[in-house]
């Protein structure tokens, strides 16, 4: 204890000598430590949104529905011990594989990061009033996404007769201060009111920003902000409220879908891997909000290689051959596998059928696809009168570019068969977009697995079963310790 003081003495009298005899002392200790960049102005805020966005590590929740069958004979083994666990509704896996509950709830927040130095930072930034309102608008939803997309993994669907007692994620509004920050949980209800304010805020901030609003498909647009707030008020329940957004997205697009017949053309001409990178090209296709990232194809691994392990199910299929008709989407898939252990899977990003590469992909947020089908779904559960008339338009849009030949909805059709049909064009149409699994929760479907082609039940997934709502990652658990008393209940 002497010698280290002794220590601290001398050093503390070498820094007085110094300072005394430098001038620029203070200068010098007012410096940042590590000479990071000093960010001033609304364009270097901007420049930090580009990397705010996350990847869309909740693709690996293809497996958890009933989208997808397991196949052990086309399953590497790294893949069956990483993600037949998940498949089967486990809450332990290993933690070091490319993508799953883990990987996702790091990813999100780490973003939730970007957009709290910018929602901080920018109002005493350097800029016009309109730049520093579209950037901040831009930060505020990209928060709000990532913690809805959280607390729709890790908490139960929103139930307005529990979602005040629901546990949710933690919700982090501000940067870190502390060496170590601990975080307690949120209810359901508290999540959602936090991520309507952030979005609808954002909105209006970009409403605000003038030309200063990003115009292409990477960046939150005032289109893509309603977009997603049509989704969130369709979750809610909130049908009216997911009308009013979804409408203020087709006054804007227009009911406009991919043309499908014509991506298809490509695939034959030029080939499947050309036709994967292409099919979610923004300079040809209606998407709203889109990632893209020059990186490997990890939130794929689950689904999108030839032995992955994990196939669009026996179930789903057929639901692509229609009688009479010839549905477009089934060209979508390629077959794996030999005669026996014939499989498809889904080419919709820059994958090649047999081998993982390091293509960039392009994974989308929002679509119009989307955005007409929330539209037709939230129309048919509302008291509006005109719900069959719209609905039809919504749906009618998508189909006659997906059937050949089409044929037309019966003008007179009920308001229940026709929202079967717009739940059934819901599931064919975003099959391996990641977002079958939320549909799950929120309809309240039952999901049977099996780890043999035509075997029993390995185990099923009930209407109201708790493990719909994914365990808090394990390591989570070990640092942050208010959580560990606080997790899903089983």
């Amino acid at each position: 204890m002497v010698k280290t003081a002794l220590k601290i003495s001398n050093l503390a009298m070498l820094l007085l000598l110094f300072c005394g005899g430098m001038t620029g002392c203070k200068k010098f200790t007012e410096e940042a430590y590590d000479n990071r960049a000093q960010i001033e102005s609304a364009d270097q805020y901007a420049k930090v949104l580009v990397n705010a966005y996350p990847v869309r590590h909740d693709l690996f929740t293809d497996i958890l529905t009933d989208d997808y069958d397991f196949h052990a004979q086309l399953a590497q083994a790294s893949n069956i011990s990483a993600y037949l666990p998940m498949y089967l509704w486990k809450d332990d896996y290993p933690d070091n594989i490319n993508t799953g509950p883990a990987v996702a709830y790091a990813g999100f927040y780490s973003k939730i990061y970007y957009a709290n130095l910018v929602t901080e930072g920018i109002d005493a930034a350097t800029g016009s009033p309109e730049q520093k309102a579209a950037v901040k608008g831009e930060a505020l939803l990209v928060r709000a996404y990532c913690h809805f997309i959280l607390v729709n993994l890790f908490g139960q669907h929103y139930n307005a007769a529990t979602a005040a007692k629901d546990l949710g994620i933690p919700l982090v509004t501000e940067i870190n201060k502390g060496n170590i920050n601990f975080y307690h949980r949120n209810t359901v209800k508290q999540v959602y009111d936090q991520v309507e304010k952030d979005a609808t805020d954002g909105l209006a901030l970009l409403q605000k920003g003038g030309t200063y609003v990003p115009a292409n498909p990477y960046h939150f647009s005032i289109a893509s902000a309603n977009a997603f707030l049509s989704r969130i008020k369709l979750y809610k329940g909130e049908w009216d409220e997911s009308v009013k957004y979804a409408d203020a997205v087709i006054a804007e697009k227009g009911r406009i879908v991919r043309n499908l017949a014509a991506d298809l053309v490509f695939q034959q001409s030029n080939g499947l891997p050309f036709f994967a990178a292409r099919y979610m090209d923004p300079a040809s296709h209606p998407n709203l909000l889109m990632l893209s990232y020059v990186t490997n194809l990890s939130p794929i691994t689950p689904t999108g290689f030839s032995i992955c392990g994990f196939f669009p199910s026996d179930s789903i299929v057929p639901l692509f051959q229609p009688a009479g008709t010839s549905d477009l989407r089934r060209r979508v898939f390629t077959a794996v596998g030999t005669v026996i252990d014939r499989r498809l899977i889904a080419i919709k990003y820059g994958t090649q059928p047999n081998s993982p590469n390091n293509t960039p992909i392009k994974t989308p947020y929002f679509s119009m696809e989307e955005v007409l089908l929330n539209h037709a779904e939230a129309l048919l559960r509302s008291t509006n009168g005109n719900a069959i008339a719209g609905a039809l338009a919504d749906v009618e849009s998508i189909r006659k570019e997906r059937y050949v030949p089409y044929m037309a909805l019966d003008p007179a059709i009920t308001k229940q068969a026709l929202l079967d049909i717009v739940l059934l064009e819901r599931r064919k149409e975003f099959v391996n977009e990641g977002l079958r699994w939320y549909d799950v929760k929120r309809l309240g479907l039952r999901v049977e697995h099996r780890t043999s082609r035509g075997g029993p039940p390995a185990d099923v997934l009930t209407a109201g079963d708790l493990r719909k709502a994914l365990q808090i990652p394990r390591l989570e658990q070990e640092r942050n310790v208010p959580i560990a008393s606080e997790l899903n209940p089983r």
